[in-house]
């Protein structure tokens, strides 16, 4: 049971980012905010996110994981508390570059923090824990945010946050003292491919989370914006994001087991996924009940765990300098998550409905698989690898 604890962090962190960013969109639009502004407001935090992920990284190679995880949960507790008292757009927009920072302070550090701890097995058990906790923080997040919704914007999920900031706090210092070693995991796969193809797949992994995460920043950050505009009950999101989040735990259950490594290192699996999701949007483009949503959130939940998990899992097998190459894991995720809600917030304006940006989604999303599918084409050609 105690062996858990150092992925509590994750939960909480998460859980805050969830409540904080999807409270902050049911905000903008009882205060009418525009969506192009919406999207504006989320792009800013996520542009201070993929700027310092990777210094911030670094950083914490040279100085150490406990100081800096610390100071992220003090920065997200405050902005959370901060944001209760925001009424216009300009007030928003002075303190939502916060939560971008308390992210690339917090995230980059923490995963190399992770895989450092002594004990927890090997890398893809560490991981598989670390991706069933977040997901389970950033689907309790929204959730409960929607479910405090009420005639008026609650400002409930903001002090929700903030105190869940403090807890981690007090997590992570009790961590911090416990005595651990600075050790590298046995990574122990089954399939250890030479260094180009290694290079390959994690390009390719990349590229296929960065898809994700601009349809997910679209979903959670302008989606609550959207679906009440379009008349669906913000407690019915809530259980769409509560959907997604179920297959995304069940996936990462599948995707930690040993049964999964016989799919490392193989383009297929991706490009599935892929597909299923560009399906589940062109549904939502489609269809205005959310009846014929959940089948939507179910593919790109299977989607958004699956290529997280490669992307984060190819950065860190095998890997020197972790806390630089989870560093640029999160900024190109975090790259998705600035585009995703600005162009489509813009889009949405633009437009003048509210479903334009589902079929933004989709087209990225098909944009990044033939992409995918040219860089592998071409590793094969040049290496004869099958």
């Amino acid at each position: 049971m105690f062996r858990y604890i150092p992925y509590l962090p994750a939960l909480l962190m998460d859980f805050c980012l969830g409540a904080l960013v999807t409270n902050t969109s049911f905000l903008s639009s009882y205060l009418n905010l525009s969506s192009t502004f919406t999207g504006f407001l989320m792009a800013t935090s996520t542009a201070f996110f993929v700027g310092f992920a990777i210094p911030f990284g670094r950083l914490s190679d040279r100085i150490g994981r406990a100081r800096i995880l610390l100071l992220a949960c003090l920065l997200v507790s405050g902005v959370s508390f901060a944001l209760s008292f925001c009424r216009t757009g300009s007030q928003l927009f002075l303190i939502y570059p916060c939560v971008g920072l308390s992210q690339a302070l917090f995230w980059p550090t923490y995963e190399a923090w992770l895989t450092e701890r002594e004990g927890g097995g090997r890398l893809i058990k560490r991981l598989m824990a670390f991706n069933l906790f977040w997901c389970i923080g950033m689907t309790i997040g929204p959730v409960i945010s929607s479910y405090l919704q009420g005639k008026s914007s609650s400002v409930l999920p903001f002090y929700c946050a903030a105190t869940g900031g403090m807890v981690n706090l007090g997590i992570i210092w009790f961590c911090s003292q416990a005595k651990t070693r600075n050790i590298l995991t046995d990574d122990n796969v089954a399939c250890s491919p030479l260094p180009e193809s290694q290079h390959v797949f994690l390009k390719i992994a990349r590229i296929s989370n960065f898809a994700s995460y601009f349809s997910l920043g679209v979903l959670r950050n302008l989606g609550p914006k959207l679906t009440r505009e379009m008349g669906i009950l913000p407690r019915s999101f809530g259980n769409l994001i509560l959907l997604m989040g179920l297959v995304q735990m069940a996936t990462f259950s599948w995707l930690g087991s040993a049964r999964s490594t016989q799919f490392h290192y193989r383009i297929s699996p991706l490009i599935v996924v892929q597909l299923f999701s560009i399906t589940g949007f062109l549904g939502m483009w489609m269809f205005q009940k959310t009846s014929f949503w959940v089948p939507s959130f179910f593919a790109i939940g299977l989607c958004a765990a699956t290529t997280y998990f490669s992307s984060l899992y190819y950065s860190l097998h095998n890997q020197q300098n972790r806390g630089d190459k989870s560093g640029w894991h999160e900024t190109v995720l975090g790259v998705g998550v600035l585009l995703g809600p600005f162009v489509g917030g813009r889009l949405d304006d633009l437009a003048k409905n509210h479903q334009t940006p589902y079929l933004l989604c989709a087209v990225v999303i098909a944009i990044c698989v033939l992409t995918e599918t040219i860089i592998w084409a071409r590793s094969r050609k040049i290496s004869g690898e099958r």
